[in-house]
């Protein structure tokens, strides 16, 4: 069947829908049909390979797993998925040849850690891995790794050994021997190979690059190799706060004192054998001395510092957690000793304290990384964060998590790796700012990855494939919610707005039971960016933006609520919604809110011409904008339109007086004569505009408006007022005068 893009389409989100709602048996039919228009299409077949997982399925899923690594000309993410799923069937050799194909592929994007990962993967899986161990031993020779790259050659002389080949095996002995001439398990090795004795013991496993030589020669020693393993162990932040603890104690031995002090020479005494002991690895003896001397007074923080790291290498969890909770009071040692109390509480089963201190660890680095206005919402995902891993039901991956902080703390240069860290998430933070967090809860920087290039076709319009690319990144991890986000954000870039608004929603609805209300606010907003009439989904926003005590950003929606009633033509709704709002004005830190929503609700009014309703709006609206000439005419044209005339002249002569003091006099002369125009026969307001005239010598204009206030005043039979009018011309001395004069005897005959 010829490819139907929108079927295709339509039926691959379905079964990624129902994958991420769990029903996996309806996934498998969507994927199924997605088949039907694309057969060589890899994303329908990897759906295939989760769905069946789900159901547990796990040979269906691998081969689904295969077509897609096929059609995807051996894409990484589902050649991972090939290598996870022969794990789990126990294809350990099959397993073991394809995460040497991912090392490969790794190391030929020059991603050598990743590719390192992979081979590791590999021996443990199928020990006698030939390639695998060659491309180790190179790498750590090339890094100064020297322990390390013996231990692969000595496991390659094993396995040429198991295959006859001593003479192979002796040059990889050869090859070893020239990093440490003098290592005994090498000169032991190459002994055993010229007798024709194994070189392990026949009951130990194989070695790995993770597992120590010692203890599989049949002959060796432990001691030196150890060392190395718990130095490599130990993250760099620590060993550089150790070097500096040691070198300040070594210091302050030669500190002068003007006094003779005895205390203090026992202690720098103390002090010396501690440091002595520390640097021979004799730690009872070390901790003895740092006991010692701290009882008799040593105060130093270096010295609580490294007193713990001796406990914590003696297991005496407790003891090192005392220590640690006095350093990490001193600036300098915060980091190393929140990274030293995380690693004592994981050991003593204490998961959620040590994630405790596990994000502080990379809070106190993350923000080396951000600007100055950033660091509190960075701090609050940091919350959110350690929320999240503590909840009930996480523990895994709070441990998991764990070991990934350590993993990427534990190796020299990880400042840069920070840094390169902040780069990356920089550039796919589009959607909202992530944190160092991301990077080890994404569960692989392919992830991270796969969401950059998801950005980067969405940006040339790519559409179909950075979906695609965004589908891979949430196979990867399911439950890492920016990967949804994104996928979001493209759906919507491709005019898929009702889909990709109902993501928005699922999504908002994760955030706000995972604690992340910022997170959860925010994909609501895209929610109702996306849908502006949608009013239930406003209406939950606002009430989300009310309990968090967000009230200004409340009142903006609140405001846009009320336009959409507006636009509806529900009226009654619109002015309930902004009446509520009004409420909330108090709390808001924006003063000018108040106005706004009453200006909205007198302008309802107004088209309504519920002039009172109106009149109690513009009153207050009056005290809040004084200086608002809109407002203070208005006030005064609906004082005349509930027939308070007086309060109108009152509000009205206010207002000029105002003008006036001001500086702003000039303006009357106009606001008088717009009013005078609207209510000609307004004896107060044409007596205001009259006197004016006449204070600046316009005695014609004076008459003639007096002239136009009479007449209007005959015709609505208003003789008295009329009559007022006339003696006020006469005494203009107008040019006519005899008229007025003849007018008025017949006005007072009347009478």
């Amino acid at each position: 069947m010829a490819k139907d893009n929108a079927l295709y389409e339509d039926a691959l989100n379905r079964g990624h829908s129902y994958l991420w709602d769990q029903q996996w048996t309806e996934a498998v039919k969507s994927f199924e049909t997605a088949i039907g228009f694309a057969k060589e299409e890899p994303a329908p077949y990897a759906g295939l390979g989760d769905a069946y997982t789900g159901l547990e399925r796990l040979q269906d899923a691998l081969n689904n797993y295969k077509l897609a690594a096929r059609y995807s000309r051996g894409n990484v993410i589902y050649l991972r998925k090939v290598a996870e799923i022969q794990e789990l069937l126990g294809l350990e050799s099959e397993a073991g040849k394809t995460y040497m194909a991912l090392g490969e592929m790794a190391l030929n994007r020059r991603q050598l850690n990743e590719a390192m990962d992979n081979w590791h993967r590999a021996v443990r899986l199928e020990p006698n891995l030939l390639r695998a161990h060659q491309r180790l031993a190179s790498i750590y020779q090339r890094q100064g790794a020297v322990r390390s790259a013996i231990q692969e050659y000595l496991s390659i002389a094993h396995i040429f050994q198991l295959q006859k080949e001593n003479e192979q095996a002796l040059e990889s002995c050869q090859m070893a021997l020239q990093l440490d001439p003098r290592n005994s398990d090498i000169l032991t090795a190459i002994e055993l190979i010229k007798q024709g004795q194994p070189i392990f013991d026949s009951k130990e496993p194989v070695i790995t690059s993770t597992t120590s030589v010692t203890g599989m020669l049949s002959r060796g020693t432990q001691g030196d190799w150890d060392d190395d393993k718990k130095e490599a162990e130990t993250a760099a932040p620590v060993q550089d706060a150790r070097r500096k603890a040691m070198e300040e104690l070594a210091g302050g031995l030669f500190d002068e004192e003007e006094d003779s002090d005895i205390n203090k020479l026992q202690r720098d005494h103390l002090i010396s054998q501690a440091l002595d002991f520390q640097r021979r690895g004799m730690a009872n003896e070390a901790i003895s001395c740092y006991e010692q001397a701290i009882s008799s007074g040593e105060e130093s923080t270096a010295a609580h510092f490294n007193l713990g790291l001796l406990y914590q290498d003696k297991l005496r969890f407790e003891d090192a957690i005392r220590e640690f909770e006095i350093s990490v009071n001193e600036h300098e040692y915060r980091l190393a000793s929140s990274f030293a109390l995380g690693e004592a509480y994981r050991g003593r089963g204490r998961i959620e304290k040590a994630i405790e201190y596990f994000i502080n660890v990379l809070k106190i680095v993350d923000l080396k990384t951000v600007q100055h206005n950033q660091a509190d919402r960075l701090i609050e995902l940091y919350e959110n964060l350690a929320d999240s891993l503590v909840a009930q039901g996480e523990r895994d991956q709070a441990t998991a998590f764990a070991n990934a902080l350590v993993e990427f703390l534990s190796h020299k240069g990880w400042e840069d790796k920070v840094s390169q860290a902040r780069q990356r998430l920089d550039s796919i933070s589009d959607a909202g700012m992530m944190i160092l967090g991301d990077v080890l809860t994404a569960g692989s920087e392919q992830v991270l990855e796969s969401l950059y290039l998801s950005q980067e076709y969405t940006r040339r319009g790519m559409y179909n494939t950075a979906v695609e690319e965004t589908y891979r990144a949430i196979q990867l991890s399911p439950d890492y919610l920016p990967a949804h986000v994104q996928l979001a954000e493209v759906l919507a870039r491709q005019g898929r707005r009702g889909v990709a608004a109902t993501k928005f929603t699922t999504i908002a609805n994760t955030y706000q039971v995972r604690g992340d209300i910022n997170s959860s606010i925010a994909a609501h907003e895209r929610v109702v960016d996306l849908s502006p009439m949608e009013i239930s989904t406003r209406a939950r926003l606002i009430d989300l933006l009310k309990r968090h005590g967000q009230i200004d950003r409340s009142l903006e929606h609140y405001a846009a609520l009320g336009e959409t009633y507006d636009q509806l033509a529900q009226v009654d709704k619109a002015r309930e919604t902004y009446q509520e709002a009004l409420k909330l004005t108090p709390r808001a830190t924006d003063s000018l809110w108040r106005g706004r929503i009453l200006r909205r609700i007198a302008d309802i009014d107004m088209q309504r011409f519920d002039w009172s309703r109106a009149l109690s709006a513009y009153k207050e609206l009056r005290q809040l904008e004084p200086e608002d000439e809109r407002t203070a005419i208005t006030l005064v044209d609906l004082h005349y339109r509930v027939g308070q005339n007086n309060e109108a002249i009152r509000e009205l002569d206010k207002y000029l007086i105002h003008l006036v003091r001001s500086g702003r006099g000039a303006k009357v002369i106009g606001i008088l004569e717009d009013m005078v125009n609207q209510r000609p026969a307004d004896a107060n307001l044409v007596d205001r505009l009259s006197r004016l005239y006449l204070q600046q010598k316009r005695q014609t204009d004076a008459v003639d408006l007096l002239d136009k206030l009479g007449e209007a005043q005959l015709e609505a039979g208003h003789t008295k007022g009329a009559i007022k009018t006339i003696e006020k011309i006469l005494k203009l001395n107008p040019d006519n005068i005899d008229s007025y004069q003849q007018l008025l005897k017949q006005l007072n005959q009347q009478l």
